[in-house]
């Protein structure tokens, strides 16, 4: 898939891997085997292992003289639709910050979603992570940038020990860089129960 870059995010999603060039400081759009290449030369090209979201280092040596291109794609595991279920070993009793202050405690959790507008004149269909989750909202990292930011979307995320997907409205509050957060706005009372069942089960 490649990358074109976007000022202020780095590359974002549109057709070959191996077209992606990222700088320290910009958001891994994708996760897999990155190539370094220090500019100065004092090291030879090595490999590095990246997941999508994470912010490319300084190095210690030559600063900012330094590059990283995506050589190979890999989902990373949680980011895995089919090996991604919020499991005991996936979930996080820690609570985000100013947490008491929401109408809803969160909870971090990595899963996958599935955010999708078919409304629009080109229906969108994007994939992301989360990074929390609760029964009023989400904090997720989406590498690609939405077409209409102000329209309701809906967002999928598999439920609780492989049970039926989770499915609800939503709208964006906030997004900084490919990090995003969003409000729930349409719950149904199964998929209220599904949330809630999934964000206690991460605090027992």
């Amino acid at each position: 898939m490649r990358y074109q870059l976007d000022e202020g995010r780095g590359p974002v999603a549109n057709g070959d891997p191996q077209s992606v060039v990222c700088q320290p400081g910009q958001l891994a759009p994708a996760s897999g085997v990155y190539l370094v290449k220090h500019l100065n030369q004092h090291r030879a090209m090595h490999e590095v292992l990246v997941i999508r979201g994470e912010e490319f280092p300084l190095c210690r040596t030559c600063r900012g003289s330094v590059r990283f291109r995506l050589d190979r794609e890999i989902d990373h595991v949680h980011h895995d639709w089919d090996l991604a279920g919020p499991m005991e070993s996936s979930l996080s009793d820690a609570l985000a910050e100013f947490d008491s202050v929401r109408a809803f405690r969160r909870v971090d959790v990595d899963l996958p979603i599935t955010l999708e507008a078919r409304h629009l004149k080109k229906p969108l269909i994007l994939q992301g992570h989360t990074t929390n989750l609760s029964e009023g909202g989400m904090g997720a990292v989406i590498t690609e940038r939405f077409a209409d930011e102000k329209r309701n979307i809906t967002i999928r995320l598999p439920g609780l020990h492989s049970r039926k997907d989770i499915q609800v409205g939503a709208r964006l509050r906030y997004r900084k860089g490919m990090r995003h957060g969003f409000e729930f706005t349409r719950v149904s009372p199964a998929d209220r129960d599904a949330l809630r069942e999934l964000c206690a089960h991460s605090l027992s």
